[in-house]
């Protein structure tokens, strides 16, 4: 087992960068997971406003009621100087003045000049409390076309504008997502590809370029281990790494679940390997190809953040480009993306076995792709590098 053994020497000064691409993924995993596992509550908005009543009628003050309902009601002296301080310290929030004649208008179904307001720069406030006082002349001008007095019609308008709506956070229906789980945990498998690639090119990779120097591999080649021993002992550590890896994230991803995976999870763990099998054959490929380390970082940000971008795992594949998304088609990050969207119920997909299955396949077609493509590799280089020495004593 010496070539395994020097696998494992190497490896083991790999290991730091590796291992920070894996500590920081988990680091940010931990926090997106805790934030979306919070119930969400949803409160309305209540602002401190100040109300200036000039028509002094029932209506008027039905109004003013209504919205100390809503908001808190601050007594401010009807300045606008002193109103406009009270804006800029933001001790209230929005100010306004029933005009006089409010009643009479409401009543005849005019709503031109009802209201005046303060403003003293474009807010949030603004923006709502007009939209509430028009939502209200609006409802109360309805039931006043239906027959209903002015203020039968005022009361009625409070009643339906003031009825409280239950609301459920449900980020993917049922129908949709047949996983039963939350956004954070399908976006955990989202970027695996990238982190995938990201750690066996830092690490598999430079190991296997190593390994491959000519002091090192002439002091194997001195030995009494055969070529294809050679292979199979590089070939299990590999194995053994890249396997390691995977069960590290999917450790992570049981401890997320709260338990083991049940029903349609394990098809994230299915989709998972295959792609762990498609990144380990890119990482050997490359260690083949790389003349160096430094060569080696700059494809590993190349790939890694190319196949990101380009197959939907940084940026959803629904605000992607028909033109992005045809070029992404040809990369395997692209089908295992289709795949968890699926899976998880993300840009609609529905969750069907069979293409899911297909896509999965898809990957696996890529992996065989590739590691045949190492093997041609490798066979070339072992036929021209002979043939080259040759040349060069001849």
């Amino acid at each position: 087992m010496q070539v395994f053994k020097a696998f494992l020497r190497i490896l083991r000064k790999k290991l730091p960068t590796a291992m920070i691409w894996v500590v920081v993924f988990l680091i940010i995993a931990v926090g997106v997971t805790t934030n979306n596992s919070r119930p969400f509550f949803f409160a309305e908005n209540q602002f401190n406003i100040c109300v200036f009543d000039e028509d002094q009628t029932p209506e008027s003050q039905a109004l003013v009621s209504y919205l100390g309902k809503h908001h808190n009601l601050v007594s401010v002296k009807q300045e606008q100087d002193t109103i406009l301080d009270m804006l800029y310290d933001e001790r209230i929030d929005y100010a306004m003045t029933i005009a006089k004649g409010y009643a009479e208008n409401l009543q005849a179904g005019k709503t031109d000049a009802l209201f005046t307001h303060y403003y003293l720069d474009d807010r949030y406030a603004n923006t709502l409390l007009d939209s509430t006082l028009s939502e209200y002349v609006k409802t109360v001008l309805a039931y006043e076309t239906s027959g209903l007095s002015c203020m039968d019609a005022i009361s009625s308008a409070e009643t339906v504008l003031s009825e409280e709506v239950s609301v459920n956070s449900d980020p993917f229906a049922e129908t949709a997502n047949p996983a039963s789980h939350n956004e954070s945990f399908s976006y955990y498998f989202q970027y695996l590809p990238y982190i995938f690639l990201s750690v066996l090119i830092a690490a598999l990779s430079p190991t296997l370029i190593a390994l491959q120097k000519r002091d090192i591999r002439n002091r194997t080649n001195c030995s009494c281990l055969s070529s294809s021993s050679q292979t199979l002992q590089m070939l299990l550590g590999s194995g053994l790494f890249v396997l390691f890896v995977w069960l590290i994230f999917m450790v992570a991803a049981v401890w997320f679940n709260g338990g083991m995976f049940t029903g349609k999870l394990w098809y994230a763990i299915l989709n998972s390997f295959v792609f762990l099998l498609v990144a380990a054959a890119i990482a050997i490929l490359l260690s083949a190809a790389a003349p160096s380390d430094t060569v080696l970082n700059v494809w590993n940000q190349v790939i890694g953040l190319g196949m990101s971008f380009l197959c939907g795992i940084f940026v959803p594949q629904s605000m992607l480009s028909d033109g992005v998304l045809k070029a992404g088609q040809f990369l395997p990050a692209y089908w295992y993306v289709r795949a968890n969207n699926m899976l998880f119920g993300i840009s609609g997909e529905v969750f069907q076995t069979r293409t899911f299955l297909q896509y999965v396949g898809v990957e696996c077609l890529f992996a065989v792709a590739l590691f045949a493509l190492l093997t041609m590799y490798k066979i070339l280089r072992m036929s021209v590098i002979p043939v080259i020495f040759m040349w060069q004593c001849h």
